[in-house]
């Protein structure tokens, strides 16, 4: 009887690389639009920032990211309104980015 060794598993990758496009295809499915917010919920979202900021406290955003929404805690260090940047603890946000913070 003849061995094929590694060959008879070639057809296997196939199904390995197809997970692979399987999971992408998935997450493209799961992705979500932008919320779009009112000057009331940016106005809100500006006077947590400041408060938590001012008051040294830790502070969770909901924020916006290639097509999903994370959720983020921490110490604001900095807020740069030229640059529309918020200094975390080890992240930076743009201001476009968050959706809520509380």
């Amino acid at each position: 009887m003849h061995d094929r060794g590694f060959i008879k598993w070639a057809p296997f990758n196939s199904i390995i690389n197809g997970k692979k496009v399987i999971h992408e295809v998935l997450d493209e499915k799961n992705k979500v639009k932008m919320p779009i917010l009112s000057d009331e919920q940016k106005n809100n979202i500006e006077k947590s920032l400041l408060l938590h900021f001012y008051d040294n406290e830790i502070i969770q955003i909901d924020y916006f990211y290639a097509g999903k929404i994370y959720l983020l805690k921490g110490n604001i260090k900095k807020i740069d309104s030229i640059y529309h940047k918020i200094y975390l603890d080890n992240y930076i946000l743009y201001f476009d980015q968050i959706i809520r913070a509380y």
